[in-house]
């Protein structure tokens, strides 16, 4: 009987999060929580590479950051040297995102204000351990194809990470400012 009541009450529950997420759920804030429990935000792709990084496992690290069509040379040199420089963080890596420009892509890319319709992202996170002095990074996400097609696609797009440079640095996979 008891096992009956649980069964019901997560059918209520699911009900209960299918009313209030409703036909649409690419628009608002109920779009964002799709995409964070798929885990297709850029903030969760940064995540993962870095708990790859705080994991010490730098291969599982380096796959997170593999830009499609592979990258430039240089590209490949940051790729690398920004990966082992984050290694040194250990694993007491601690980290903050600090904010999040979304941009436009396609024929005319620019700064924009509805995540709804970005499709990329440059993130700032600021980077510590224990007792070592924070350093921010920007991390540039691209969606799979370098562009959305249609801001009314349903979530689960792939955001990838094509590029990430200490704050100053020029980055080397997405050029527009």
């Amino acid at each position: 009987m008891l096992d009956l009541a649980w069964r019901l009450g997560a059918t209520l529950a699911a009900l209960a999060v299918l009313a209030f997420l409703g036909s649409n759920v690419s628009c608002t804030p109920e779009f964002y929580l799709v995409d964070g429990a798929w885990g297709q935000t850029p903030q969760v792709q940064i995540a993962r590479y870095l708990a790859a990084i705080a994991g010490g496992n730098r291969e599982e690290a380096l796959a997170l950051w593999a830009p499609a069509g592979g990258p430039s040379a240089p590209l490949q040199v940051r790729r690398a040297s920004v990966t082992d420089e984050l290694l040194t963080y250990g694993p007491h890596l601690e980290y903050r995102l600090l904010d999040v420009e979304w941009w436009r892509t396609g024929d005319q890319p620019a700064a924009i204000d509805d995540p709804d319709e970005a499709g990329g992202a440059r993130v700032r996170v600021a980077i510590g351990s224990g007792g070592r002095t924070e350093r921010v990074y920007r991390f540039d996400l691209l969606v799979a194809g370098g562009h959305r097609e249609d801001p009314a696609d349903p979530p689960g797009e792939q955001w990838a990470i094509v590029d990430v440079y200490p704050e100053g640095a020029a980055p080397l996979a997405w050029a527009w400012e």
